[in-house]
């Protein structure tokens, strides 16, 4: 009892040192995937860029996925993490597997196109396209990631099809469905563009991205079934990542998010370096190109954004009257 007053006590004098010396000292941790998965990238790249470019030393802390560290996200035990704007969504309003509203989450950048996805066959398969997946073997569940699982009927429902039409293969992580269709398990997996394992299977097997037809009818489907932000953008043909042809795949913006009480000096710093930084980020991966300047900013934000982060923004020139309205009706 007393060594766990004695362990609280310290725990105590340490967030008090580190409110008192304010950004100098800090030391954040942030929530990603798994290694291997794209937004690990997204937090490792991140990481790396405040870290060597301020006095704010970020740690990742790695997750089976969004749903295994929102509770401690939205408590404050963490105090970043790299998020697609449609887990952000369904979290703040409780549109997920837990019914919970995570309403202190904030966003400190946004970035276009941090996550293209789609489906993934092996390249010598016969399924070609969406609809070739009826009665076919395809990852499902993925436990740790209630917004897949959204993303999954709204991608079948493009070509018609439910989950009554496949052969549902449950799977916990963003990397299981690619370890899956490795190992023979399923015949089509989930996963996005660029994400590390798939590079590996890629390098391995070879793989295909199934396109979607970008319609008015198939956009309309897919803001139904993931959120009102999805969108379908054109991924030119590229072999070597596994892009066979043009194809269209489903994308939407991706965050660096907090919780609403970090610091607002570190939040300045950290986005300071960041801002700096943003050269170097495009470099470390294809999924951080999308966090440019004018990107960090979106007109429609889908939980508002960090008090600091929309003070830098002003000061910078970037926030705008879109911006302001739509950051004014969470309040």
């Amino acid at each position: 009892m007393l060594a766990k007053l004695f362990r609280s006590f310290l725990y105590g004098v340490a967030v008090v040192g580190l409110a008192a010396t304010g950004a100098a000292a800090q030391t954040l941790t942030l929530a990603s995937d798994a290694p291997g998965s794209t937004y690990n990238a997204i937090a490792s790249g991140m990481a790396k860029v405040i870290t060597e470019g301020s006095s704010v030393r970020v740690i990742v802390r790695p997750f089976g996925g969004p749903d295994n560290y929102l509770d401690q996200l939205n408590n404050g035990e963490v105090n970043l993490a790299t998020l697609s704007s449609s887990t952000a969504y369904i979290s703040y309003i409780g549109d997920n597997r837990a019914k919970k509203e995570y309403k202190n989450l904030r966003v400190l950048r946004s970035g276009d196109g941090g996550l293209f996805v789609s489906f993934i066959v092996l390249k010598d398969s016969d399924i070609k396209t969406v609809s070739d997946l009826k009665g076919r073997r395809v990852t499902s569940d993925f436990g740790g990631h209630a917004i897949i699982g959204k993303s999954l009927t709204g991608a079948l429902a493009t070509a018609g099809l439910t989950w009554k039409d496949v052969r549902a293969v449950p799977v916990t992580g963003a990397n299981d469905g690619p370890h899956a269709l490795d190992t023979g398990r399923v015949d089509a997996s989930w996963a996005s563009l660029g994400q590390p394992v798939v590079r590996e299977l890629h390098a391995k097997k070879g793989i295909r991205y199934l396109g979607f037809d970008k319609t008015p009818a198939n956009l309309e489907i897919l803001r139904q079934h993931i959120f009102p932000n999805a969108k379908l953008e054109l991924v030119k043909k590229n072999p070597g990542i596994g892009v066979e042809n043009d194809i269209y795949l489903l994308t939407y913006d991706a965050y660096l998010v907090a919780h609403k009480d970090v610091d607002g000096n570190a939040v300045k710093t950290l986005l300071e370096a960041l801002w700096k930084g943003t050269g170097e980020l495009a470099k470390i991966h294809r999924a951080l190109a999308g966090f440019t300047h004018q990107a960090a900013v979106t007109d429609l934000p889908v939980i508002p954004y960090h008090p600091a982060a929309v003070a830098f923004y002003k000061e910078k020139g970037l926030w705008t009257e879109a911006a302001q309205k739509a950051n004014a009706k969470f309040n």
